[in-house]
This record gives C-alpha cells, sequence and structure tokens, in this order.
C-alpha cells in the first residue's frame, strides 16, 4: 500500500517522455488502487498532480526512509 510521502518511479510503459528525470512523490495515502503523485524537483511555481493507478508505479522508498516533514 502506498502512503502519503511514499517516493515513487512511474513504471517504463506509463512514462511520458522525461518523467524518468524527476522524483515522484505520493501525496495522499493509496485509495481505492490509486494515488496522486508529483513532481517534486521541477521548476514551476504550481506543481502538477497525477492520478495514477498502483500497477503504474512501484516504490523507491518508505516515507520514513526519506528526509522529509
Amino acid at each position: 500500500m502506498f502512503t502519503r510521502g511514499n517516493q515513487v518511479e512511474i513504471l517504463p510503459e506509463f512514462q511520458d517522455l522525461g518523467d524518468d528525470s524527476f522524483t515522484w512523490v505520493v501525496l495522499g495515502d493509496e485509495e481505492k488502487g490509486r494515488v496522486d503523485i508529483s513532481p517534486i524537483d521541477i521548476d514551476l511555481t504550481i506543481k502538477p498532480i497525477y492520478t495514477v493507478t498502483v500497477d503504474q508505479i512501484k516504490l523507491v522508498a518508505a516515507k520514513s526512509e526519506l528526509d522529509i516533514g
């Protein structure tokens, strides 16, 4: 189960060009097989938010492994 703050990677078959260059973080806990994710290292004032199904991503680091608040 994905939870808020997890770092994830979009699986190659679901990536758009350039997605692999971003660090993606889960914004809210998994619900009905979906989560909202956002790239944290993008140079935009308003960060984009994407809703993806959990079969489109894989866990890179759990929140407890990350240095975020």
